[in-house]
């Protein structure tokens, strides 16, 4: 027993008296010094906690890239088919960089096709498609299946998006598709939204061109920026497959110009995830 823990009991046993709290003493106090006496520094969180890395802005993206070949979709013969409706479809703009002119947009029913289109660049620099889709009187009412092909990344999708064939329909801006490519992704068909969650002080402040990253060892999953305006919490949507296994979280701060690194391991689920992370 410690000089101290003597001490104590100079003064604590007088108080309470009787051998029970002698007993007490002798063996809850020599614990008590014990933690209290542990190393300051010693956090539990240790192993959770990041790893920073000095480094210029990284370029991280994900490589949508595959080895589909081009498909030779075909308009039908317009004189099959006694109706027709058209349908406008934009490409989402995280796509722009890889469209052009070779790209396509297809249309299909009972898995033949109905209508093609190519791009229009607008003003603005937006791409749109517009389908004319034809079909027979015994079809309206059926779902049309969208299939998409990037030339430059020799990709395709097919996104999960099934309107109806309804005649003489047409789809304009406030009806029309919004083409994210990443849904229906042959590569990537699993898209799951993390949360990340940070509940400690951050040790640096968030700025315009800081990046989010979930990687799969080298290979980037998923990319965003915080929400300067969303403190506590940050967004990103990471795709994989099913030989994705585990991932992990990286910051890239423009404030200490470097990044973090997350030890902790994410499991992808295709769903929805809330990832906690101290820095």
């Amino acid at each position: 027993m410690t000089t101290m823990t003597y001490k104590l009991q100079e003064y604590i046993l007088p108080l309470f008296g009787g051998i029970r709290w002698g007993l007490f003493a002798h063996c809850l106090l020599p614990f008590a010094f014990s933690a209290c006496s542990s190393d300051d520094n010693d956090d539990p969180l240790t192993n959770e906690r990041p790893t920073f890395m000095a480094a210029e802005r990284p370029d991280w993206e994900v490589d949508w890239s595959s080895d589909v070949a081009r498909p030779d979709w075909q308009e039908p013969d317009p004189t099959k088919f006694e109706c027709s409706m058209d349908l406008m479809v934009t490409l989402e703009d995280n796509f722009l960089k890889y469209s052009s002119d070779n790209d396509m947009l297809a249309v299909f029913i009972n898995d033949e096709c109905r209508g093609v289109s190519y791009r229009n660049v607008m003003k603005d620099g937006g791409v749109t498609y517009l389908l004319h889709v034809k079909g027979s009187s015994e079809e309206v009412g059926k779902q049309m299946e969208l299939r998409y092909y990037c030339d430059m990344l020799h990709y395709m999708s097919i996104p999960g998006w099934t309107p109806s064939f309804e005649p003489n329909n047409l789809m304009t801006s406030a009806y029309q598709l919004v083409l994210r490519p990443e849904d229906g992704s042959k590569k990537y068909p699993l898209r799951t939204t993390v949360l990340i969650e940070h509940s400690n002080e951050l040790p640096f402040i968030i700025k315009q061109n800081d990046l989010l990253g979930i990687f799969n060892g080298d290979e980037c999953l998923g990319v965003a920026e915080p929400d300067p305006l969303n403190y506590a919490t940050w967004r990103i949507d990471a795709f994989s497959n099913d030989k994705t296994e585990h991932v992990q979280f990286r910051y890239y701060s423009v404030d200490k110009g470097g990044v973090y690194i997350f030890p902790i391991e994410i499991t992808l689920n295709g769903n929805f995830i809330i990832v906690p992370v101290e820095f």
